[in-house]
């Protein structure tokens, strides 16, 4: 059912869209140097809408992958609880395009094609999201994560911190040995340290794969291996969290005694408790 609405929405808005999509086109053609068409995806459904950019000669490849904004759709309310900020259409863009120009040298993020106020273009890649592949085999846990958490660790390199990582915003290549980010669609918040910005990622990371349909069966069988892949690949020092960021933000951690142990003892998070108060628990 959730996902014969994505697509009833994503036709929605593809319609409500159809003549900037047309302008997008237009401009796009003439950076790609051959005639295109967008076709929608069920990709968006926020304030934004996924489409793909497919060639009209020659053949029919995709040669990327387009972001326009929803004008007609409200900003995301502010989120109290998280410490990151919503942006309006041209900043979500802007920061983006920003970040992707920063990434995509170092392989971490796809290659930036073009961008205006209306949209944003860039390589299209048909690589599986890393939800899709844990979907479908959870097992494969134990060789995704690896190469995510490098290039978490990568990416924090470079000063970047995504703000939103769950398993849906990472693409993994065929291979399973290289992934790059997407949708970096939230600032973090101004009060924020670097080094508090990057535990955020982390610890959503692990929030978001201990979800029932992402790696948690996985993790639970083998606790010692979940713990000891975040201390390798994700060195952080022990200075503990945000205090605005509450334990409901990564609930799931707790729901494994060695897992929460493990994490206190690696990331210094001195507030992961048995049980927790405020009932505000983020899903993603």
């Amino acid at each position: 059912m959730n996902g014969l609405m994505r697509r009833i929405d994503a036709w929605i808005d593809s319609q409500r869209l159809s003549t900037t999509r047309l302008q997008v086109a237009e401009q796009l053609s003439f950076v790609l140097g051959c005639p295109v068409q967008l076709l929608p995806t069920t990709g968006g459904g926020g304030q934004d809408r996924i489409f793909v950019a497919r060639s009209l000669t020659g053949p029919h490849r995709c040669l990327a992958a387009v972001r326009i904004p929803c004008q007609w759709k409200q900003c995301p309310q502010a989120e109290p609880f998280l410490p990151r900020e919503t942006l309006s259409p041209i900043q979500r863009i802007a920061r983006e395009s920003a970040v992707y120009e920063r990434l995509s040298p170092h392989g971490l993020a796809p290659r930036l094609i073009a961008r205006s106020t209306q949209f944003l273009a860039n390589d299209f890649l048909p690589w599986e999201r890393v939800s899709e592949v844990l979907r479908r085999d959870d097992a494969a846990l134990w060789q995704v994560l690896p190469a995510v958490l490098r290039s978490v660790h990568a990416m924090h390199s470079l000063g970047v911190s995504h703000m939103d990582l769950n398993c849906g915003n990472i693409l993994i290549s065929p291979e399973r040995n290289r992934v790059v980010f997407i949708d970096f669609e939230y600032a973090p918040s101004n009060h924020l340290s670097p080094v508090d910005r990057f535990r955020f990622d982390y610890l959503r990371l692990a929030h978001n794969l201990l979800k029932p349909r992402r790696g948690r069966r996985r993790a639970f069988e083998n606790p010692l291996r979940f713990v000891q892949m975040f201390a390798e690949y994700a060195p952080v020092s022990a200075a503990g969290i945000p205090e605005s960021l509450p334990a409901g933000s990564y609930a799931r951690l707790l729901d494994h005694p060695e897992i929460a142990a493990g994490f206190v003892e690696n990331f210094g998070i001195s507030r992961l408790e048995s049980n927790i108060t405020g009932g505000n628990r983020v899903s993603d």
